[in-house]
């Protein structure tokens, strides 16, 4: 359990300080009336704490706003150039980098590949080789290298920094932030499972903007999925809330690469494909060669392949059943899937929708809207660095939580 800070005069200071600036972050651009009415401070202490920001460069003058007879307002916005921020998603044969500014928009990204369950200590040499790069490109100062986000797939423990298990990438109790810090010093690191993070840039950029309790769900060479309830991210007692795709579907099926047989994930992703090619060649050597990624099977389909086609609807079929047992058991408002699968939508959607949508409160005039994320895959590396960044912000309340920022 984290600990509280004393209540002290500095932690009231500390707590008005960040909550004035995040205000500005979120509702930029703004006067300095309504930070005013939204933090009830008063003229002088509100006054205070802008000079402050302003002198670290956090905050700027942008102009005013538009008149309604009185005196112009001037409007406040945050410094997005401040400083940096590296985004990182590790997958299962590549890592994605990114470099961001302090609204986690991207300026710069990489992909750098590794041999397929490669010791996490390469990938974290590999980490800091292509970071140091980026930065020398680009003319930076790895001083101005305020934060570090990284997300990976599996059960990960993100207050000790640690990826407790990734089946995918066969790491067992990896302490990530840790390993991490020893190559980049005095780099705030902070990690997530995946899917949590591309949680937060729908939350602030996408579907999920104006919902309260909604799910994302991940399909793509996995499946995934994040629970938010009211507006923050669910994560469970260790951080494992989510492992949708370990739900047992088949009685007796597809071996999992979880340790369990008859996974969602088996027959609703990649893995569903790479199964029933395995299936197919043992009859017909012609398969042996066959492409089970995603987009092959989805291209194959789109030119007419009966097999390729049969795939994508089955998949689609047993998509659509687990997303009624999420609607069955948490009744959200709202489902987002989000994905490499999104892109081939076309192929599956309508069986998703027609399954997904005869639930249980469908029967009862309660529906459930389910929509595909209309964000770009980029949108990992923003969900990445919002990790980093709103971590950065965080009202310190708790004693670790206490940052130079």
């Amino acid at each position: 359990m984290k600990a509280l800070r004393t209540g002290s005069k500095e932690l009231i200071k500390e707590i008005n300080r960040f909550k004035v600036l995040n205000i500005i972050r979120h509702q930029q651009p703004i006067s300095r009336a309504e930070i005013s009415r939204q933090c009830e401070l008063g003229i002088s202490t509100l006054s205070y704490i802008m000079d402050e920001l302003k002198s670290q460069n956090l905050i700027y003058d942008v102009g005013e706003s538009t008149s309604t007879g009185g005196r112009k307002a001037k409007l406040l916005k945050f410094n997005e150039n401040h400083g940096y921020v590296i985004s990182i998603k590790i997958e299962e044969e590549q890592i994605l980098i990114a470099l961001t500014n302090m609204e986690g928009d991207i300026l710069l990204k990489t992909y750098v590949p590794f041999e397929k369950k490669a010791a996490a200590e390469k990938v974290v040499s590999l980490i800091e080789r292509e970071v140091t790069s980026i930065f020398a490109s680009q003319n930076k100062d790895m001083a101005h290298l305020l934060g570090i986000g990284v997300l990976s797939s599996g059960l990960v423990n993100r207050h000790e920094g640690k990826i407790i298990r990734s089946s995918m990438l066969e790491w067992e109790n990896v302490p990530i932030t840790t390993m991490m810090k020893a190559h980049f010093p005095g780099v705030p690191v902070f990690v997530d499972n995946n899917i949590n993070g591309y949680s937060l840039a729908e939350l602030e950029r996408g579907e999920g903007r104006e919902d309260h309790n909604f799910l994302i769900v991940s399909i793509g060479a996995g499946l995934g999925l994040s629970v938010v309830i009211d507006r923050k991210i669910y994560y469970g007692a260790v951080g494992g809330a989510g492992e949708f795709g370990h739900t047992n579907l088949v009685m007796g099926g597809y071996p999992c690469h979880c340790g369990q047989d008859g996974c969602l994930e088996m027959y609703a992703s990649e893995f569903y494909f790479e199964n029933k090619y395995n299936e197919k060649a043992k009859e017909n050597p012609e398969y042996n060669e066959s492409d089970y990624h995603f987009s092959a099977v989805a291209k194959a389909a789109e030119d007419n392949d009966v097999f390729a086609k049969s795939l994508m609807k089955e998949m689609g079929t047993h998509l659509g059943y687990g997303l009624r047992n999420l609607i069955n058991t948490l009744n959200p408002e709202k489902i987002i899937i989000v994905g490499e699968g999104v892109k081939y939508k076309h192929l599956f959607e309508e069986d998703v929708f027609e399954i997904s949508h005869a639930n249980f409160f469908e029967k009862v005039d309660i529906p459930t809207e389910v929509v595909f994320s209309h964000l770009k895959d980029d949108s990992w590396f923003t969900g990445g660095a919002l990790l980093a960044i709103n971590q950065l912000f965080q009202e310190p309340i708790y004693e670790q939580m206490k940052t130079d920022v």
